[in-house]
């Protein structure tokens, strides 16, 4: 391209905007040292829990995008708001909580084909080599948004952007064309603490700026395949696929952001659904529901297991016949936490005395035939419960 080094800049800049990211700014390809000692001393410390493929090699790939992109020079990061006004239905049965970015399409896919546009113009326009990713690809999108000033890591980790605050979606695109980066914003949480403050499970260190997977609600709805520990889950609430409490509890950007219509969710029941009926979800109408959505991340086992827990925590005796057939479920983890359930309804004191003893019977009988140890553990702690043992 001949011109200035701003007209690159400009040009660049207009093909996000034309792709409808109106919040665009460039960082230097220069190596994240700064985030990746953070990255590789929380890995060390076990907060990436069960997220195995981020080992020492994956971090110092992911603050590289030199690594990411032979020859970068610099990165462009785009981002895009979504929608942050929760309709909550009124009354009715117990629904559950779905995060706001994953109430619509899923925005990987979104992304992704207006990010191809992107690189595809750096190259037979712009005659530079470029790769795009999101936030699954071996990049660490935050810290190079940091970087770029579009906005900085608040206590949470999330990226706050002033007049958005967390609710963005980031993309990235490395690129061999020199681009003069933008100046990192100078400002930063203070000592507010609401984030920390509003977190159920106690992830986020009391200092703010690292999370604990092992205790965060979003991790173990979304990236967890195994069982929820059992400590934890009476404080997941009715979250069933990732948690919004510490981004609600943000000041930046309170107020409610409208974001692009990919994102919103076509009825009550993409945000909020009701809970009972879908645990009785069969694989394919699993995937048939959640077709082009993130909640596929979950697999099947993973969502309806989150169904379980939360009916446990919101859900009343009306409930006890989904959960009782949810015993009988293909999944021992959706069998063994569906118990769990039971029990915690009987401890929340919302189940008669009579209905305990339908419980119990239920239990008794499936335990019984329970081969699954981790299943019939849960089918047994839930049998002390009940019996007050």
């Amino acid at each position: 391209m001949t011109g200035t080094a701003s007209d690159l800049k400009a040009r660049l800049t207009e093909l996000a905007l034309a792709q409808g990211f109106p919040l665009v700014r460039f960082a230097p390809a220069a190596p994240l040292l700064e985030a990746r000692a953070a990255a590789e001393e929380r890995r060390e410390a076990g907060h990436f829990a069960g997220m195995h493929w981020m080992t020492a090699e994956w971090v110092e790939r992911a603050t590289d995008p030199g690594r990411f992109l032979e020859g970068a020079r610099s990165v462009m990061v785009v981002a895009r708001p979504y929608p942050s006004r929760s309709e909550r239905p009124p009354g009715g049965r117990p629904r559950g909580q779905i995060a706001r970015y994953a109430r619509g399409r899923d925005y990987h896919r979104v992304f992704e084909k207006k990010l191809r546009k992107i690189v595809r113009a750096i190259r037979e326009e712009l005659g530079g080599q470029a790769r795009a990713t999101v936030d699954y690809g071996p990049l660490l999108e935050r810290p190079l948004a940091a970087v770029s000033g579009l906005g900085w890591q608040g206590k949470s980790t999330m990226l706050l952007v002033p007049g958005f605050g967390p609710w963005v979606l980031l993309g990235a695109i490395a690129t061999d064309l020199a681009v003069a980066p933008d100046p990192p914003l100078r400002k930063s949480c203070g000592s507010c603490t609401r984030c920390i403050v509003a977190c159920p499970t106690g992830a986020i260190s009391p200092e703010g700026g690292v999370v604990d997977a092992r205790r965060c609600i979003s991790y173990h709805t979304i990236e967890n395949r195994g069982p929820i520990p059992r400590e934890l889950r009476a404080s997941f609430g009715n979250w069933i696929f990732g948690c919004d409490e510490c981004l609600t509890a943000c000041p930046v950007g309170r107020g409610e952001i409208e974001g692009y219509a990919d994102f919103a969710p076509r009825s009550v029941d993409d945000a909020e659904p009701e809970l009972a009926p879908l645990l009785a979800l069969t694989e394919e109408e699993f995937r048939e529901r959640y077709q082009g959505r993130p909640i596929l991340r979950a697999k099947r086992d993973g969502f309806v297991r989150n169904v379980c827990v939360a009916l446990g925590n919101v859900g009343s005796a009306e409930d006890m016949p989904a959960l009782t057939a949810a015993l009988e479920d293909v999944s021992p983890l959706v069998r063994g936490h569906a118990a769990w359930a039971l029990g915690r309804l009987f401890e929340r004191g919302v189940i008669e005395p009579e209905q305990a003893a339908w419980a119990e019977a239920a239990l008794q009988t499936r335990g019984e035939l329970e081969q699954d140890a981790f299943a019939r553990e849960e089918m047994e702690a839930a049998l002390r419960l009940l019996r007050g043992m």
